[in-house]
């Protein structure tokens, strides 16, 4: 074979492999979409909303300087939490009895 035949042959197989890579992602998408929507065990969605989203729990700790400011213990520490544990103070100060 000469090398621009070469060279030809090349090209036709890297397309050829592409085509096939590109199927196979397709397959594996789809695979993955079936399997996504089955339900889990508790008959909601394997994706469904987590079961304690848009729940309100009960405050776990307060601010002393302002009795409105509150956290559940959630999610990240508010402002004035962070700052007061970061002057040295214990978080069990700050805990609702």
């Amino acid at each position: 074979m000469s090398f621009e035949e070469l060279v030809k042959t090349r090209a036709e197989i890297e397309a050829a492999i592409e085509l096939h890579a590109a199927q196979e992602r397709r397959n594996l998408i789809a695979a993955l979409r079936q399997v996504d929507s089955r339900p889990g065990p508790n008959g909601r969605s394997a994706r469904g909303p987590h079961a304690l989203k848009g729940k309100k729990l009960p405050a776990l700790y307060r601010n002393p300087k302002n009795r409105l400011e509150t956290w559940a213990g959630r999610g990240n520490k508010p402002r004035w939490l962070a700052a007061a544990l970061k002057q040295g103070k214990k978080l069990e100060s700050f805990a609702i009895r």
